[in-house]
């Protein structure tokens, strides 16, 4: 998950960065922006969040006025110390209001209430329910990978696991070979059925049928066993053991 902070308060900004770091250990975070101009110019050039903080009153004037000026795709937590933005919030992105000062149960309550909104729509997606003339998006079957001077086709579910290593992706297949390929995993994650494959974190993103053993590890952890070998050990933090123990009883 991609977090953007907009905080005119350094200290607040870091305190909400470290809360959040600590109830999302997979998180990335976006540079802190510190101004409605900053946050336009932000939204109007670059990609966005997967999720938004977004501190009400800035130095150069309300947050507000970010929506005024540049379309805002990403939802939005607002926080602030007065209560009485609370409708104008939820006019636009909000899906959370947080009173500063803000506590670790205030933040993790915004977090699962993204969670569930996103679950939710999710599941609408790869439901029945889908509006007329909507399809769901293409899953990914194959992949092209390249052996010195051919090009063999690899289909999905013989792929074990991808992994990042030194920020290149490797697949990894059933049979023990291993292929580069031109895909993130953030992309292999949006394009793979994701009832059969999980990112379990950073560095891996696991085929269902590649999990041979779940292990209870330290700090309420977990640690993969799968069926075929990795050169780093595989563990689902905290934060995301129980996501990633309901997704293999879902299978």
């Amino acid at each position: 998950m991609k977090i953007l902070i907009i905080e005119d308060e350094y200290r607040t900004a870091l305190d909400l960065q470290a809360t959040l770091f600590e109830l999302e250990p997979e998180a990335m975070f976006l540079p802190v922006i510190d101004t409605v101009a900053a946050a336009v110019r932000f939204f109007q050039t670059q990609p966005p969040p997967d999720l938004a903080f977004f501190d009400v009153q800035l130095a150069d004037g309300s947050s507000f006025d970010v929506f005024e000026e540049v379309e805002v795709k990403c939802p939005v937590v607002f926080c602030t110390a007065f209560d009485e933005y609370a409708l104008q919030a939820f006019q636009t992105n909000g899906i959370d209001y947080v009173l500063k000062p803000f506590d670790r149960s205030a933040i993790a309550r915004a977090l699962d209430k993204v969670r569930r909104l996103e679950n939710y729509f999710q599941h609408r997606v790869a439901g029945e329910r889908l509006p007329a003339g909507v399809r769901p998006a293409a899953r990914k079957n194959t992949f092209l990978v390249s052996q010195r001077d051919r090009l063999l086709p690899i289909a999905a579910e013989d792929v074990a696991y991808f992994h990042i290593e030194h920020e290149v992706t490797f697949l990894h297949t059933f049979d023990g070979r291993r292929f580069v390929v031109n895909f993130t995993l953030e992309e292999l994650e949006q394009s793979l059925d994701p009832d059969q494959f999980y990112r379990a974190n950073r560095q891996f993103l696991v085929n269902f049928k590649a999990v041979q053993e779940v292990q209870q590890y330290f700090a309420r952890k977990l640690l993969l066993k799968l069926n075929v070998n990795t050169r780093d050990a595989l563990v689902v933090s905290k934060a995301k053991a129980g996501d990633f123990l309901r997704w293999m009883e879902r299978m």
